[in-house]
């Protein structure tokens, strides 16, 4: 069959066993005969639509050593393949190639690396924090914004420092070009333009265990692990209106065959709906009716290795407008031609990033709505709405534009659509991120079901490194919930039911306080530094600044002040009360009128300090019993956290459990009892049954 659709001649590999002679001959048919042999033994679990087993195994074994013959074998084997280049994708194949591993990067588009499809910016509350623990664990994502932002600021400044968030506008094209420049940059990295249609699965001591991919052209890639980062392009379909396109965001092309291959090989499946607003032409706005939203100074970078001095320089204005009244009407008017509301779409959409349709009709009694105007980059017209994310028609969408203020005249670059796409249900996957089920499969970002470029780029961070550690032969890396916003976020994904797209949120974290975005490099740097990725300098600066905090601190404590005429009289220009007797400068710096700033004047021995360090000395001293009781809390966390799980146990052997406990447990498989006592459908009492269980089996060895 092969001769035939071959026009007649013989398979490509049975000519080259003919032209190959003498030790080149025995070594040629000795790599087939070991390759068939592994193919032989590896039971396709999914084969291709339309073949059978047997054709797809004879077709892969074929293909195999055609490529070999043509392009050399070592250039398609590899220790771990990443399938994606969003995000996700970036980080993944970065930390795999860094830590010494042959990586190769599947991407549908290599115009397209890293490219920002809906907003242009980095950051955000809460993800300002995932982007820096990003960084302090040796990311890329913040020193790649540090280079190519177009604005800065620290959010919630009014609140606690537990809700300070950096975030940076982004020229989105900068962005994209600088991630390219790094990874084609990178040692050990190979950027392969091809679509990804199937997963290569074997048996191995009864379990399914992935050893490569095959892309839409029929070649194999051998790799030890794999790292799926696929976003928002399977099965991917983009709607407004009447309009409904099978394409990936921004009109590139979707990946039609994977879902279908990995629900074949019994992946549970969820189909996701998110959305993105419309671009508007900036030359047709009257940004004189909007207020202005500028940027910080001085600027804080998102790196803690980027230099300060670097990032301070001219920053680009964004606007503020409202809808209104009339933009109210236009949306009800015709909200049954919207796609959400009349049947057309069926993904589910995020509840927290609602689309302005949804917003109109969910709160009726607001007379009107923020929407942002912000820049795509330095060298383009296009302006963002955000918080105006819609899938109405065109004809819709540009009358309720130009019924805002500012908007009157607005002329609309690209629609605004909602896109549907397929992802995983993430409760399939351990803590490390590797599938349960598969081993070396790993899995990160909005295939996981996750909203956002910084949630995905950390789950992608993660995924790969835990691809790495397994083909180095090391323990997985597994940040629990009171070590970083990363471990709240994945460990959301793998014990919670998310039936809409996850957003990360600071109310999620329970030891928010613990886990600001300022001392990310505290908790983190040396973890990434064990890792393998973050340098011996990097760690050694992060251990310099922990001690300069804890010396100041210790010497604020122990600094007391005189109730003196000269003190009161500073304390009384300071707006506080006077003191009767000596109180030390940490007492005074835990008044709220008071700063560590403002006390200077009372304390002449300071030494100098970096702004970083000075800033966290104040949050430690102001904070201090808020600290220690979290800690506490942590302490007990940490307790249940360490009693473990045996991989082997078997649920339906633990009497006493409710049925639906049982059936969340078994099909969960959590890792220690704290991760189990998380998961919706287990009870305290549950928890109870299980300790006691664990109690016994511990007993009898």
């Amino acid at each position: 069959q092969i001769a035939k659709r071959r026009g007649g001649r013989r398979p490509a590999y049975r000519r080259t066993k003919r032209q190959i002679g003498g030790k080149n001959r025995q070594l040629f048919e000795s790599s087939i005969r070991q390759t068939r042999s592994v193919l032989e033994s590896s039971r396709r679990e999914v084969p291709p639509e339309g073949r059978s087993a047997k054709q797809s195994l004879y077709s892969m074994f074929h293909v195999k050593h055609l490529r070999r013959e043509r392009f050399g074998m070592a250039e398609l084997s590899y220790d771990v393949a990443v399938v994606g280049a969003g995000h996700a994708g970036v980080e993944a194949a970065l930390a795999c190639a860094r830590l010494g591993l042959r990586t190769i990067m599947f991407c549908l588009s290599a115009d397209h690396i890293a490219m920002m499809p809906c907003n242009p910016n980095i950051g955000g509350s809460s993800k300002g924090h995932l982007v820096r623990e990003l960084d302090a664990l040796g990311g890329e994502m913040g020193k790649n914004i540090d280079k190519t932002f177009l604005q800065s600021r620290m959010l919630n400044r009014s609140k606690g420092p537990a809700v300070h968030s950096l975030r940076a506008q982004a020229d989105k094209q900068e962005y994209m070009k600088e991630m390219r420049r790094t990874v084609e940059n990178q040692e050990n990295l190979t950027i392969r333009q091809a679509e990804i249609t199937e997963l290569l699965l074997k048996e191995s001591e009864g379990e399914r265990e992935i050893f490569g991919v095959r892309d839409a052209a029929g070649t194999d890639f051998f790799a030890r692990a794999v790292v799926l980062c696929t976003g928002v392009y399977l099965n991917s379909r983009c709607i407004y209106g009447e309009v409904s396109e099978d394409t990936g965001p921004n009109g590139l092309r979707n990946a039609g065959h994977l879902s279908g291959f990995l629900r074949r090989a019994g992946v549970r499946m969820l189909r996701f709906k998110t959305g993105t607003p419309a671009r508007i032409d900036g030359r047709t706005i009257d940004f004189s009716k909007m207020e202005i939203q500028k940027g910080d100074h001085p600027v804080i970078p998102f790196s803690f290795s980027t230099d300060p001095d670097t990032v301070q320089k001219e920053q680009i204005d964004c606007y503020l407008t409202y809808t209104n009244e009339k933009t109210h009407d236009i949306i009800r008017k015709n909200i049954e031609r919207s796609p959400m509301y009349n049947g057309e779409i069926e993904g589910t959409g995020p509840r927290y990033c609602p689309s302005i349709e949804d917003k109109v009709m969910r709160f009726p009694e607001k007379e009107r709505h923020q929407i942002f105007i912000e820049p795509e980059g330095l060298y383009t017209n296009e302006m963002y709405l955000s918080g105006m994310s819609s899938s109405l028609p065109e004809d819709v969408q540009i009358d309720m534009y130009r019924s805002m203020e500012g908007l009157e005249r607005a002329e609309i670059v690209r629609n605004a659509y909602a896109i549907e796409y397929d992802c995983i249900d993430s409760q399939q996957l351990k803590s490390s991120l590797e599938f349960q089920t598969i081993r070396g499969l790993f899995s990160g970002g909005q295939f996981n079901g996750s909203s956002g470029y910084e949630e995905a780029a950390v789950q992608g961070f993660m995924a790969g490194v835990n691809a790495a550690m397994r083909c180095l032969g090391k323990k997985a890396v597994v940040l629990d919930r009171s070590e970083a916003y990363i471990g709240v976020l994945i460990d959301d994904l793998v014990t919670k039911e998310n039936r809409e797209p996850y957003r990360m949120m600071t109310s999620r974290a329970e030891y928010r306080l613990l886990l600001r975005q300022d001392n990310a490099d505290l908790r983190l740097r040396e973890i990434g530094y064990r890792i393998g990725l973050v340098s011996a300098e990097e760690l050694r600066k992060t251990r310099e600044k922990k001690l300069a905090i804890e010396r100041e601190t210790e010497r604020m404590e122990k600094s007391f002040v005189g109730g003196g005429e000269e003190t009161n009289r500073i304390l009384r220009k300071l707006g506080t009360a006077e003191i009767k007797s000596g109180v030390s400068l940490a007492e005074l710096c835990r008044r709220p009128e008071l700063s560590y700033e403002s006390l200077r004047a009372l304390d002449p021995d300071r030494p100098e300090l970096s702004a970083e360090v000075r800033e966290e000395v104040e949050i430690e001293i102001r904070y201090k019993g808020y600290i220690a009781r979290q800690l506490q809390q942590v302490s007990h966390f940490k307790t249940m956290e360490e009693k473990r799980i045996p991989e082997d146990i078997d649920y339906a052997e633990v009497g006493n459990l409710r049925l639906e406990a049982r059936q969340k447990l078994s099909l969960i498989r959590p890792d220690n009892v704290g991760m189990a006592s998380r998961i919706s459908g287990v009870s305290p009492a549950d928890i109870s049954v299980l300790l006691v269980h664990l109690e016994k089996r511990r007993r009898k060895g």
